[in-house]
């Protein structure tokens, strides 16, 4: 993974590790219900960051004990088995933090947002419902750090990757082109039900359309002979300003047989479907002026059609918009440990993780060209290396060997001090703390 390691962070990093806070610690929560605001106040916190620092929460890490990454695995052995990890487990949190530097406060200012996402399907595919494993040690971790999982499971916001999104509007270009190679196909009729069937409804068509092109009395008649159906199949509305029947209760070859006789017997009725309450399709005969008026209905509706079909593909792309945010304002991006988190990113919100590592690479520095992950800097910096016990590199030990007064200290015993400390300024909304608390939960990005 190509790597920008700029000296100054390296001196940042050091000594941020000494920042001092006391006790309690603002994080903004984001769900489906905050979401558009949580990511319209992220786009604004993004374009002034000097960095982003990511985090995620899976529902587990490694599929088989064979699978687990080891020291000495090479490169590609390695990626092997962070892709089968990716493809297998979800995120259910995903951990943004822009920071920001104040020269007037000599501070940086931190805005996290925490975003619990669920794979929720909203839009129909080819495939079935998202499957994913979870392990017992990882949900056993969330839940001791009080994870909420009814709020993930029932508010996470959902997404679509970009291959996602790319093959929902390929399958609605082929459903699109589908469509009007059905309206031009006619439905051969082979038994004497399907001709009774067409002929009766060639009469019902036909009285319904001289029906409105008699006086207004006429029209009154022939709605009251449709009121008088038993069975209720047809009903007089109207579509796009034009005197429609709406058809019920019929079966989907009865409406191709509908659709053929109304091709076949007149020429200024339309048989068209929409998308009725409820995302329900309803299938209509619509009366048209001439023939141009009735190819313009059938563009117009297939134009509708497609408007729909994609803005609700646009709808799911969800979580994603978070991506495309930090992909397109091209910041330094800051993780522990993050090989794992950039093969989730890959999988869960760009497309398929590549067979090769060198593929991975490229993709994801096309997104992200600029990458630190704080754990090949504290394997790098014989000074952190010292501090460090033995050779735990993990974030937690980390945590609490070079930051003891923060993971140890309360308000009172807080007085440990440090010339070259660097402060940091969480900002929540317009509320600013420098403040901590340790141990209480454990968020994606705390």
């Amino acid at each position: 993974m190509r790597m920008r390691k700029h000296q100054w962070l390296r001196t940042t990093l050091s000594r941020a590790y000494y920042c001092s806070f006391s006790s309690s610690f603002p994080l903004k929560h984001v769900t489906q219900s905050n979401f558009e605001s949580a990511v319209a106040d992220l786009k604004t916190h993004l374009k002034a960051a000097d960095f982003v620092a990511i985090d995620l929460e899976m529902t587990g890490v490694a599929s088989a004990p064979w699978r687990e990454s080891l020291e000495f695995d090479r490169f590609d052995v390695k990626y092997l088995k962070v892709k089968d990890s990716a493809e297998k487990f979800a995120v259910v949190q995903f951990g943004v933090c822009p920071f920001r530097w104040d020269p007037l406060r000599l501070s940086f200012i931190a805005h996290p947002h925490n975003f619990y996402i669920f794979p929720r399907q909203e839009v129909p595919t080819d495939s079935s419902s998202c499957e994913f494993l979870c392990q017992t040690t990882s949900m056993d971790f969330l839940a001791k750090y009080h994870f909420d999982f009814n709020t993930c499971i029932r508010q996470g916001v959902s997404y679509l990757s970009r291959w996602q999104e790319d093959e929902a509007l390929r399958r609605l270009n082929l459903r699109y082109e589908d469509e009007l190679s059905e309206q031009a196909r006619d439905v051969p009729l082979f038994s004497i039900t399907d001709i009774l069937f067409s002929e009766r409804m060639k009469n019902r068509l036909r009285e319904w359309r001289d029906g409105l092109l008699k006086d207004t009395s006429g029209g009154s008649q022939l709605e009251g002979s449709f009121l008088n159906d038993p069975n209720q199949q047809f009903q007089n509305i109207f579509y796009k300003m034009r005197p429609a029947l709406s058809l019920n209760g019929f079966t989907s070859h009865q409406l191709r047989l509908i659709q053929s006789v109304t091709k076949k017997h007149f020429k200024d009725l339309a048989f068209v479907r929409v998308e009725g309450e409820s995302s329900c399709s309803q299938q209509l005969v619509v009366y048209t002026d001439s023939e141009s008026d009735r190819d313009l209905l059938k563009k117009e509706v297939m134009d509708d059609y497609r408007r729909q079909a994609e803005m609700k593909i646009k709808a799911a792309i969800g979580f994603r918009h978070v991506i495309d945010l930090l992909s397109s304002e091209k910041k330094l991006i800051i993780g522990h440990n993050c090989f794992l988190d950039l093969a989730h990113v890959h999988s869960k919100f760009l497309g398929p993780l590549p067979l090769e590592a060198e593929e991975f690479v490229h993709s994801v520095n096309k997104c992200f060209p600029y990458i630190i992950d704080t754990k090949i800097l504290l394997n790098t910096n014989n000074i952190l290396k010292q501090r460090m016990n033995k050779s735990k590199t993990s974030l937690s030990s980390a945590f609490l060997s070079l930051c003891p007064q923060i993971a140890f200290a309360s308000n009172e015993s807080c007085n440990l001090t440090f010339s070259s400390s660097v402060k940091v300024e969480v900002q929540l909304d317009d509320t600013r703390s420098s403040s901590w608390i340790s141990g209480v939960k454990h968020e994606a990005g705390i």
